[in-house]
């Protein structure tokens, strides 16, 4: 299957990170980008136990973990975020392809510990974490040999609303690793970044722009589209902006409508069609290119519509949602 659907199968970004990621690769927290003493957690440390809320009830450690191993990309890029480097990740390769928001880049020594839905527990145990992140939904089969290695947090990303969702896991990841501070820098930066964004469209007459976001993606030659409502992550993130989303189809759990070229004649004519897929695998060039339907939509005919960075994840952590709004400042030429 393509590359899309195993992904799914679950400039200020830079700046802002630059006082909170980790400047070492070692797989702990280490000392902060820039400074030259090392980050103190901030909470737990001599201070008894850390109680962390996941999606399958209180998880208790006896101090902010230091070995982290990762198993949702999601969980990695926070992880980076807060200035902690996973000593392990579930498949390298796949987070460098689709995650390339500036300043959350996996450390060379980053052992790979095999794909998400089926990690190496091996691998895992080798690297004697302290704690393990996982998605709620991929972990069922394999949890009780994680928990046997280390405590376990568990996380639902889908979660109604799914912006404060993220918020909430991020806050609560945080507090795991004794950076709660940094937490609230980071989210910090999703708003900061919106408020530039709709001071600098508001400035080119673009304030109030109403459009439609699709990811797409080809399987068996067949071009896809998945359109998102105002229940996904992106949506709930351009509006902090002040960007209309005009798609109000009905929409999987991920807020996602999937259709196929004669789907987006539902698409109203006057938007701005914002757009994001793997180059080797887009539909948007491929499989659409030249055919009638596509070309005859008002947005292509007007050059409205907008191919973001393919790197651009839809399904992460605070640095990829402010990288959605750095990407559509952008596409949209403010």
């Amino acid at each position: 299957m393509q590359r899309m659907l195993r992904a799914l199968a679950t400039a200020g970004t830079a700046a802002a990170l630059a006082l909170t990621v980790a400047a070492c690769g070692s797989g702990t927290v280490g000392e902060e980008a820039g400074g030259s003493d090392s980050a103190s957690p901030d909470s737990g440390a001599g201070g008894g136990t850390i109680t962390v809320e996941t999606a399958r009830g209180q998880v208790t450690l006896d101090e902010p973990a230091t070995t982290v191993v990762s198993l949702e990309w999601t969980y990695t890029e926070e992880l980076i975020a807060l200035g902690v480097q996973p000593a392990g990740n579930a498949d390298n390769d796949g987070y460098a392809q689709w995650i390339t928001a500036p300043g959350v880049e996996l450390a060379e020594d980053t052992v790979d510990v095999g794909n998400r839905q089926a990690p190496s527990i091996e691998q895992i145990r080798q690297l004697e974490p302290d704690l393990i992140v996982v998605d709620d939904g991929r972990a069922q089969e394999n949890l009780p040999q994680l928990q046997d290695i280390a405590p376990v947090l568990s996380f639902e990303y889908t979660t109604a609303p799914q912006l404060e969702t993220l918020r909430t896991n991020f806050t609560e990841l945080a507090k795991a690793v004794g950076r709660e501070e940094q937490a609230d820098e980071v989210f910090a930066g999703i708003e900061e970044s919106a408020a530039d964004l709709e001071e600098r469209l508001a400035a080119a007459g673009l304030d109030g722009t109403r459009y439609a976001f699709a990811q797409g993606f080809t399987a068996d030659g067949t071009g896809t589209a998945r359109l998102f409502t105002d229940e996904a992550l992106v949506a709930q993130v351009l509006e902090l902006a002040g960007l209309e989303n005009t798609w109000d189809g009905e929409g999987d759990a991920w807020g996602m409508t999937t259709v196929g070229v004669e789907g987006l004649t539902n698409l109203e004519p006057d938007i701005h069609f914002l757009t994001v897929a793997d180059d080797a695998d887009s539909p948007f060039t491929g499989a659409f290119a030249g055919n009638r339907v596509w070309e005859g939509l008002e947005f292509v005919q007007e050059d409205r519509w907008h191919e973001l960075d393919p790197g651009t994840w839809l399904f992460g952590g605070p640095v990829s949602a402010e990288y959605i709004l750095d990407e559509v400042g952008k596409a949209l030429g403010v």
